[in-house]
Formats: C-alpha cells, structure tokens, sequence
C-alpha cells in the first residue's frame, strides 16, 4: 500500500484504533473492521469441510485432499465416494438477514414476491388513483429509497416490508400518511421533478392524516401499534417538509400508546416505531429544555436498533439530562439546586462509564462499513451526552477546554467514519451540533458549517438550513457575550424546527 492509501491507512490506524480503544475496551470487532477495510484479499489453503455422503450418514470424520477427489475410508473401503445431498454452507447460521458485498439482501426473492403482492394487492383497491398508486409504489417496492432513515442497510427490506404489511391491515387509516411521506421522500431523491409534485396535494394528505391521527381511537396493543406507524410516518412527512409540529405528534402517539405498550419490553410490532418516537422527541426536549413523555428502559441492551443502533441504552440518559434542564430553569430553591447538581454528576459518571454492548454475530450480521458506523455513532452520542451535561453546570467560559476536548473528539469521529466508510452517517444531528457550538476558531468554524449537509438529516433540507442558522448567531452571540448558553438562546436549533422564512 503506497502513495494516498498508505497514508490514509496509517492515519487510521495511528489514530482511529487507540482512541476507539480507549473508549471502548471491546474493540476487537473495530479491529477486525479497519483489517478488512484496509488490507487485500489474502488467499489461505483451507481444509476441506464438507463430508461425503457415506461420513455424512455415519457421522465420521470425512478426509480428501480435494473437493473432487475421494474420502481416505471410502478409498481403504473401495466405495463409491460421492456428495450429491444438499450442502448447507459453513458455520453458524445467522440469525438476521445478511447484506451481500454488492450491498443487496439475500433475501432478495421475498422482496420481489412481497413488491409483487404489495403491488397486485394495490390494483385491487378500489378509486384508487394511478398518481396515488405510484406515489405508494414508490414508497413499498423501493427499499434502498428508506437509506436516509435506517442506521445500516441491512434494515431496508425490513422497514419497506413492516411498512407493507402495516398498510394492508390497516388501509384507511394509513393511507393518506403514507401518500404524504412518500411524496416528501420522492422530492428527496429526485428534486430535479419538484414541479410536477402536486405539493398541495401533499399537504392536502399530511393534514388528513393529521386529523386521522387526533381521532383514532387506542383502546389494545393493537390500536397502539398502528398508531405508532401512523405518527411516525407523518412525524418524518412533516419534519421534511415543514419541520414544525413534530414533538407534537410524538408527544401525542407516546402519551396515548403508553398504557398498551411496555415501556421496558416493547412488543416486536411497536418497537421500531415507539424507539424512534421516543428518540424523536427526546433529541427535541434536549434542545428545548422540556421533559420527555417516555422513559424508554429497555431489557436487551445488546439490540441493535433500526434508527439509532447501539444508541437505544443511552435514551434514559438523554431523558434524565433533560428533567435537569428543565428543574434548573423552573427553581431557584438553593437546596434543590444542590440535589439537581449531585444527579448531574451521577449522571456525567453513569454515561462516563458506559460502552456499547456487542453480540457475538455483530460482524456476521452487519458490514465491515456498517460497524465503523454504528460503533462512530455510539461514540458521539455518548461524547455528546457528557457535552449537554457539562453545560448544564458550567455556562460559556467555565471549563471551556474540557467542552472542547469532548467538541474536538465528537468531529473528529465523524470526521474518521466517514473516510473510512465512504458513506454518511445517519441520524448524528444532535451531536454535530453540541459539538459545532463549542468550536471558536473561525477556520475550523467556516469547516463546520460546510459539513451541515454531511451530518445534519439528509432527508430534511430545512433542517439543514436552519442548522446554519442557528450555528451563525450562537456563535455570534457567545462572540459578543450575549448568552452564557446555548439552552437559553431564543434560536432553537433541530431536532424539531420552527421555522419562518423570515429567520
């Protein structure tokens, strides 16, 4: 390796390693990651694992020099050596669907059947319009369209096929939510046919779906679940297109699905849409000082979340920092600012200490990319929460280097991912912007707001915007001594925007 690449792999590997090791005492799978990104292909003189028929039967230990040659017993026996019976490949069987190196599922069949039902099933439907029909198509047989909103590719054709499946069973109620996130996600991927998008009628059914949502009744698990799908549909419809509202409808579908969804074993129908909601609204409260409806507590602290990945255990952080946030501004109580003070410390530990939990099958399940990512991602969530922390005790000028240590590592995170990877990372807006805050020199400030597109949500080109804008004047307004912190500026960043035009 000579030239660009060798540097590149010395730069990671002088860099990345250490640091993630450092972090993360469970970094065999990092390292085995960079070895693979890294190095070429070695080809290694392996035994041969397959059995002939005749060991296979018996249960004997089948040796050949070759896949084509006979067995030693069957040659010492002078039988017929052969293996015609249906090999199953090596090694343990995976558990979840596995992505192919050219970034397909393996189960690229059931997609195309379940594209296929999906499709003849919509034909069935009666007044459904063609335009409606390609616009729900769009959303249902596509799944690379759904890169934007899952943390690996591994989660498309789950995300496309629980979309499906969801729609069948409950047509009425989701259609108009669907019509509306589909044609957000189509202005996303093509925005060169933004005029021939009929974006009143796009408003036409968020605003439907809007009032679907107000009325619909949750009175079992059930409902609770099709709730989850309608709000989580509409909350990313809206955030895209309009970007206000958002914690409103996740607040809603939270607060009436609580009671017949287990907030510490979510049911597998909800868990996907009830973890984003969660995290939805959570990211917001942070911003906004305001207390979460949920906190979520999850028993499997090993699984790997569609949306936030190795995140998920770091929520009812999330949730506790902003019960603080909110106690410190709503009290002056001396005493009661002394026990907000000794939970903030509990808390900075707790988070401190934690690190993600790994399976086993992590590297059988995800690509070598995808485990750069989710590990990155892991990391600056956690960096990130120990930023929010330390700023809820010290204001701007109070223990700056630390806060720019912790700045320095979230970017430089991101920074290595991405190299590495080659690809976005998804879902890191809160952290690029807790760390974007602390930064205070003007080049590497002018660095940070060319990278808003990288890190802020991609499927939200509002969002983008109003990032850049909220980064401008807080800067200015610590530059100027206007605000001693980011919590109490009147410019609210994402998660969720309240955007005017006039901003």
């Amino acid at each position: 390796m000579t030239g660009e690449a060798g540097a590149e792999s010395a730069f990671v590997s002088a860099m990345l390693i250490p640091r993630t090791a450092r972090e993360f005492p469970s970094c065999r799978y990092l390292l085995l990651i960079v070895a693979r990104l890294m190095a070429a292909p070695v080809a290694s003189k392996q035994p041969i694992r397959t059995a002939c028929d005749r060991c296979h039967e018996l249960k004997e230990r089948c040796v050949r020099a070759s896949a084509n040659g006979a067995c030693t017993r069957c040659s010492r026996l002078s039988l017929v050596c052969s293996t015609i019976r249906p090999v199953r490949p090596a090694g343990r069987r995976p558990r979840h669907r596995l992505q192919s190196a050219s970034g397909t599922s393996s189960s690229s069949t059931t997609v195309e059947n379940s594209a296929l039902d999906i499709g003849a099933w919509l034909n069935d439907v009666p007044d459904l319009p063609p335009e409606e029909k390609e616009l729900l198509m769009y959303l249902l047989d596509r799944p690379e369209n759904l890169e934007f909103y899952v943390v690996s590719p591994v989660f498309r054709d789950a995300e496309q096929q629980s979309l499906a499946a969801s729609l069948r069973s409950a047509w009425p109620v989701l259609k108009d939510a669907y019509l509306a996130y589909a044609s957000t996600l189509k202005l996303l991927h093509r925005p060169d046919i933004a005029m021939e998008v009929d974006k009143s009628a796009t408003l036409r059914h968020a605003s439907s779906a809007m009032k679907m949502l107000r009325s619909l009744p949750v009175a079992n698990s059930k409902d609770a679940v099709i709730c989850l799908i309608l709000g989580r549909a509409l909350a990313l419809s809206v955030y895209a297109a309009v970007g206000s509202g958002v914690a409103d409808i996740c607040h809603h579908c939270l607060r009436i699905t609580s009671p017949f969804v287990d907030s510490s074993i979510p049911c597998a129908d909800a868990e996907p849409w009830w973890s984003f909601l969660v995290m939805l609204e959570t990211m917001d409260c942070v911003v906004h000082r305001r207390v979460p409806t949920v906190r979520i507590q999850l028993r499997d602290l090993k699984r790997v979340d569609r949306y936030l990945g190795l995140c998920l255990p770091l929520l009812p952080y999330y949730y506790d920092l902003c019960v603080m946030s909110h106690s410190l501004v709503n009290t002056t109580d001396a005493s009661y600012l002394v026990r907000i003070e000794e939970r903030l410390n509990g808390i900075h530990t707790a988070v401190e200490a934690w690190q993600p939990s790994h399976r086993d099958h992590l590297v059988d399940q995800f690509q070598s990319a995808d485990i750069v990512n989710l590990l990155a991602q892991a990391k600056v969530y956690r960096l990130a929460a120990l930023l929010v922390s330390h700023r809820l005790r010290f204001t701007f000028g109070q223990q700056d280097i630390q806060a720019d240590i912790w700045s320095k590592e979230i970017m430089m995170e991101l920074k290595l991912a991405q190299r590495v990877t080659k690809r976005p990372m998804q879902c890191v807006t809160l952290p690029f912007l807790v760390a974007a805050i602390e930064i205070r020199d003007p080049m590497k400030r002018v660095e940070a707001f060319q990278t808003v597109e990288d890190y802020v949500d991609r499927f939200a080109p509002l969002v983008q915007k109003a990032a850049k804008t909220f980064l401008s004047r807080v800067w200015r307004e610590r530059d100027s001594l206007l605000t001693s912190c980011w919590f109490d500026s009147v410019y609210k960043p994402c998660v969720v925007l309240h955007y005017t035009d006039a901003a």
